[in-house]
Parts: structure tokens; sequence; C-alpha cells
């Protein structure tokens, strides 16, 4: 009998064992935000009541393996965002696609939410997310990462190595001066020559989550003018899952290495959240004597209330560099491309910091209020030195010192078919600029102040009806700047009467959503702007080549663009495409005549009372396979100046091409990740020839140029990545800047073949 038991018994096992395997299901999918499309990485997916569960990975996905038949409840969560249950019944495999809305007590873009455009804004516009700034940022300087992800941007290095040291960014051609870039809210451009310089805070990109771009006037924003357009940053999250902590060390070409350690504590039980970074960078630079030697700190830290957010944002930032901020001439380059003309011992030290108080207070579901101050100061040694003769040299120090408070506020209130926003903004900005003979810096032979203040404020509305969306938006803002010269250097009774401008800027569109995927818009927006100090100036110092003109308002004017914008966005999960046309019409446009200061490359300006740039523009990405991707961006554009008329001569020249605004640019990309652990991405980069001055003179002409850049990843767990960057694989020998230096055309020249390498380990 006890036999016969133990045979039934192995008998139904053998029978009902593989029932019970083959009812073990699998279940797998993405996350992926509402509205903006993008993965969620770290979300936890949830199985109830069986408790098994899984974290999205970097691309959003997720897998839960072992799962018997039955009814389940699927939990979904990622913090700042709606928890999402839903009721599933497994009986087979099945595949899950999971949108969660942002919830927005707990989501910190509402800070930045002000001054950006939304996806429907009838506006040109490139918002990146962390995963693709990510796909091509290995720890250089910002410019260099928003060239070859947004179109119509070219950038310099003046090392050549296009990692650190300083660069400078053009936007349709217009320089950086003419950009408005913020964190956060907060203005970042210096505002009284209105730049903004990476260098001084190296490696910020790595703590920042994401950043638009905007191509044109754009929507109302804090700081300099939007004038070719904005670019506004939002920093890292911190109110995350969990705590994590990152160290990324990189070495490379030029005896390039950086080392940085991240921290996140991710929400914690007393609703606080904390993040910081810890960047070293150094280079010896492509380029003779072009080396740099930076580090920068980066904190933010919050709390989390069920009505009230409080964050305190702050960097800082020292670099030393070797400069090699003039052009070389030609004649030099071809003896040697590494030759810097900047003396050895020119070697500034330069810091910038950022502190920012912020509040935001959520009034119910649909209104809030964000307020915050903020101050920001940079300083340091400039020295250059000069050749006064064959055998003798002169070293003069040009050092300076800003301080920059402000305060801002903005309330913005949601319906079913309308949006709004108001917001207020006021800064004063000091600066110091002294110059002293090297080596005795304590006794300087020149000293001015310059104070600039602002206050500014805007109210723009959205009105949707049916598939139109309307969108208004005026800005005001009211500026004063005060120039007080020094007085011992220049003599008594020499005093400057304080400038004042009033801008009023308009902006209106259209956009008509043709379905969930695809958009056409249109719009059109009017902005001034003020000229700069050293536009004024056309000098480092108040001295009596320029006093009589400053004494009478100076002779350049403020400058205008009335800008046409209209395109198409095509948006799914394996394909989205933007194409957009534009008209820049400029009133008194403050354009560079191709002559500068040999202190700081400064480049000289003068008004031209008509000019326009006008072309069309498109990015596209394309996914045809899940692990490949195709994508880009490229430009035609078309600069020209209606008439120039060189000062002291009787030529008039007619229709010619703005300086340094190539009609081409192309950028593309392929990235194939045949398997998890491993891929590889292709990037090619070509820039149509400019002219880098008024006349057009054909020999003082910046060449076309191509360059190609690969890139090898490797995922060796979930927790450690390497990369191996290799740049301009082919050793082109191309020019990204540059001038007349006498009679020859003088160049920056990047560096050939060169690579990085960078192993990331995550904690």
């Amino acid at each position: 009998m006890l036999h016969l038991v133990k045979k039934a018994i192995l008998i139904a096992t053998a029978v009902l064992l593989p029932m019970t395997v083959f009812s073990q299901h699998t279940i797998k999918g993405t996350v992926k935000s509402e509205g903006e499309n993008e993965p969620l990485i770290g979300a936890n997916v949830m199985l109830l009541p069986i408790s098994k569960g899984n974290t999205t990975n970097q691309n959003g996905k997720f897998e839960i393996n072992n799962i018997p038949n039955g009814d389940y409840t699927l939990k979904v969560s990622y913090v700042g965002y709606k928890t999402l249950e839903k009721s599933i019944t497994i009986n087979e495999n099945r595949t899950f696609e999971f949108q969660l809305e942002s919830d927005k007590v707990l989501s910190e873009e509402v800070v930045v939410s002000a001054i950006r455009a939304d996806k429907l804004a009838p506006i040109t516009q490139t918002t990146l997310n962390k995963k693709e700034i990510n796909s091509v940022f290995n720890g250089q300087d910002g410019a260099f990462v928003l060239e070859q992800l947004s179109p119509s941007i070219q950038v310099n290095s003046d090392a050549g190595t296009r990692f650190t040291n300083y660069g400078s960014m053009r936007l349709r051609g217009i320089d950086q001066k003419r950009i408005n870039i913020t964190l956060n809210g907060v203005p970042l451009n210096d505002m009284m020559d209105q730049g903004v310089f990476f260098s001084n805070f190296t490696d910020i990109t790595r703590s920042m989550e994401s950043v638009q771009i905007q191509r044109g006037v754009g929507t109302s924003t804090n700081g300099t003018a939007s004038y070719a357009g904005s670019i506004g940053y939002e920093s890292e999250k911190i109110n995350t899952e969990k705590p994590e902590a990152t160290v990324t060390l990189l070495a490379g070409s030029f005896n390039t290495w950086q080392g940085t350690a991240e921290a996140k504590t991710g929400l914690m039980d007393n609703n606080t959240a904390f993040y910081t970074r810890l960047s070293r960078t150094y280079s010896d630079g492509y380029r003779d004597h072009s080396g740099s030697d930076a580090y920068s700190f980066f904190f933010s830290g919050g709390w989390f209330g069920e009505k009230d957010i409080i964050k305190i944002n702050g960097f800082n930032g020292r670099t030393k560099n070797d400069l090699a901020y003039s052009p070389v001439p030609e004649s030099l380059i071809e003896e040697d491309p590494k030759t810097n003309i900047n003396n050895p011992n020119d070697i500034d030290d330069f810091g910038q910091s950022l502190l920012q108080l912020e509040h935001t207070h959520f009034f119910g579901d649909n209104s809030t209020l964000t307020s915050s101050a903020y101050y920001g100061g940079a300083g340091g040694d400039f020295p250059f030195t000069y050749n006064v003769d064959s055998v003798t040299l002169q070293s003069i120090n040009y050092p300076l010192f800003n301080d920059h408070f402000g305060v801002m506020s903005y309330f913005n209130q949601k319906f079913t078919d309308f949006e709004w926003t108001t917001g207020v903004h006021a800064y004063r900005f000091k600066r110091e600029n002294i110059e002293q003979l090297v080596p005795n810096f304590s006794n300087p032979y020149y000293q001015d102040q310059s104070t600039k203040d602002e206050i500014s404020g805007f109210i723009k509305g959205t009105y949707r009806i049916g598939k139109f969306s309307l969108l208004a938006d005026v800005q005001a803002r009211y500026v004063t700047l005060e120039m007080i010269p020094d007085t011992d250097f220049l003599g008594e009774n020499r005093s400057i009467p304080t400038y004042d401008w009033t801008f009023i800027n308009p902006k209106i569109g259209v956009t008509y959503e043709i379905n969930s995927t695809l958009n056409t818009y249109a719009s059109f927006g009017r902005s001034g702007r003020e000229p700069t100090r050293s536009n004024y100036l056309g000098d480092t110092q108040i001295n009596e080549g320029n006093i009589d003109s400053l004494q009478n308002q100076g002779f350049v004017k403020p400058e205008f663009v009335n800008d046409f914008e209209a395109g198409i966005r095509y948006n799914t999960q394996t394909a989205k495409f933007n194409f957009n046309a534009f008209y820049m019409d400029f009133e008194n446009e403050i354009a560079p005549i191709g002559e500068f200061i040999p202190q700081y490359f400064i480049q000289l300006y003068e008004n031209q009372a008509a000019s326009f740039r006008r072309g069309v523009e498109f990015d596209w990405q394309f996914i045809p396979l899940e692990n490949f991707i195709f994508s880009g961006n490229a430009t035609y554009m078309q600069s020209i100046i209606s008439e120039y008329r060189p000062e002291g001569s009787n030529e008039v020249f007619e229709d010619i091409k703005t300086p340094y605004s190539p009609e081409y640019f192309v950028n593309a990309q392929i990235q194939y990740q045949p398997i998890e652990q491993f891929g590889l991405s292709f990037h090619t980069r070509f820039v149509g020839m400019s002219f880098s001055e008024l006349t057009n003179n054909e020999n003082f002409v910046l060449p076309s140029y191509s360059v190609a850049n690969v890139k090898l990843f490797s995922n060796l767990s979930e927790n450690y990545r390497v990369e191996l960057e290799l740049n301009n694989i082919f050793s082109e020998q191309y020019y990204t800047d540059g001038a007349p230096v006498g009679n020859e055309m003088g160049f920056f020249v990047q560096a050939p073949a060169h690579f990085y390498a960078t192993f990331i380990a995550k904690f």
C-alpha cells in the first residue's frame, strides 16, 4: 500500500511540477513622465500582494520574472510624481507602458517653469533632459555640450582641447553676450559686459537636471536681454527615491585629468534632501602654455512640505588658466600649429560663486508662488604682457571684482483652458575695474567703479481653444548704468551722466495641435538690448580717448530685433523632428567690425542701421531599432548687413555678410548598443565658412571645416561604467574662431586626434 502511495505522489509531482513551472510569467515595460515622455530612472514597480518588484534602469525599463497566474495590483511610484496603481491579471507574459503625472507639491521644476516654454508653446526650442546631456557630456565645459545637441550653436576653445580653459559661444552667429543664460531662473551673465564664462565654474553641467535652449526672442526671462536666444538650466533634482553616490575619474590627452565626487541623500523621513558635488580638473591644453587648473563645488538642499518647498542652491569655482585668447597669425601656425602668442607668464586666477534661496508655495492644485533671493560674486587677476619694444616686456594686471544681488518672484495659475504667469525681477550689479603693474600688485595706477540696476516685470498667458493655443507675453525692463571714472587718473570734473533705458518686449504666438504627435506654430517677438560697458569704452578703461563720448551718452545705441518664427514638430516613441524657419530683422545691430582690444581679445563693435538673419533649422531623432538611434541637427542661414561705411573712408559696402555667421551647420550622430553591456556612437560636425570683418575681404575668412568623433562605452555592471572618447579621429586641422591680425588672418587652432577615458562608479 505504501508503495502505491509513493508512486502516486511521484506521478502527481511529475504532472503538476511542469504545470507550475510553465505558469510562471514575466512582465516588463517602461515608465516615463507624462507630457515630456522622458524615461524615469529608478522608479519603483511593485506587484501586490506578493511584494515582488524591481526598479527601472537608465532607459526607464523594468522586468519582473517568475510571477504565478493570478490577479494583482501593479504599483508604480517615483518621487515627484503621483503613484499609479493598476489592476492586472497575469496568465501570460505581458508588456506595459506607464506614464506618471507630475506631483506638483514635490515637483522641483516649478521653479524654472515660469520662464520656460512648454512643449506646445509657439517658441523655437530644444529641451534636453539629463540622459540626453550625459550622452555627450564627459566633464567638458557646458558650451561644448550644447554645440552638439542643439541647432545653430558654434563654440570656440582657446586651448584647442574643447574641454576646459576659456571658450566662446555663438547662437545663430550672435555672440554669447547677447544670449540670456540662467540657472534656476538666476542670471549667470555678467551684467556689465553680459558674457558668461563657463571656465569659472568648471564641470557645472554634471549638476544639471535639464536645459532649455530657446532660439530667437523666446519667452520672458530674467537678466540680460534674450536677444539671440536664451539658455535656461535646471539644477540636479534632489527629491529622489533613494540615496546614491557617484565617483567619476577621467584621464586623457594633453595631461588632462578630472576627478568628481557626488552624493545625494534622497528624500529623507524629515522631508529634507541634499546633494553635493566636488570636482577638480587639470589640463596642459593642446596649444603652448594653454593649461588650466580648476576646482568647483556645487550644493543643493531642500525641505519638501505639503504646500511648500524651501531650497538653497549654491556653487563656487576657481580656475587658473594659462591665457591663450589671442588669435595666431596663419604664418606662425604654418610653422607650428600649437603656437600661442600670449606670454607664458600670463596666467589668470579667477573665481565665481552663486548662492540662491528659493521658496515655493502651492495654493491648492492650480496656483503657485515662487520667490528667490540670490547673490553672485566673481573676481580675480587677469595679467597681460606687452611687447614695449623688441627686448622690453611690460606686464599689467587687469583685476575686476563683481557683486550681484537680486530678488525675483513669480505667480502662476492654471485653469482648464487658460494659464497665466506674472513675475518681477530686480538686481544691483557692482563692478570694480583695476589696473596695476606686475609685480607691484599693491599699487594700482587705475581704478573705476560701475553700478548697474534693473527692475523688470512680465505677464504672459496661454489660452486654449479646441486645437489652438494662443500665447501673449509682454515684458518691461528699466535699466540704469552708472560709471564713475578714476579722478586721480583723469582729473576732476570728468563725471559721466547715469544712462537709463526702458524696453518693452512683446511676444505673441499660436500653436495648432494637429494630433497628439504633430503640431505647428508661428510667433512674433521683439526685444531691445542696451550696449555693454566695453561697447561704450572701446577699451579696458575710461580715459581721454573715450571720456567725451561717454559724457554724451556714448556713440553706441541700443539695438532691437523683430523676430518671426514658424515651425512644425513631430514626436513619437520611435521618431521625432522639429523643423522651423526664422526671420530676424535688426535695428541698430551692434555688430563686430573685425578689430579687437588685445587685452582679453575683446571685439570692437559698431551699430549697423539695418540688418537681418533668416534661415531654417532642423533637428531629428529616429529609433528604427530599440538599440539604434540616429539623431542630429542642421541649419541654413543668411546674415546680411545692408550697408557698412568704414570710419574715415569714403567706401560703401552693401549687402555684406555679417561676420562670424556661417551659412551652414550640421551635426549628425549614430548610436548603436547591440547588447546591454556595450555600445558606441559616431558623431560628425560640419560648419561652413564665414567672414571675420565687415568688408568681406576674402583674405580674412574663417574656412569651413568638418570633424568626426567616436565614443565607446561599456556597462561593466549596474554600478560601473567605462567610456572612451576619441575626438577628431582624422586629425583635421581646423579653426573655430579668429580675427585679422595685421595684414593676415589669425586663428584659434583646435587639437588633432586625441582621447579621454572615463570610469564611473555608483554606490
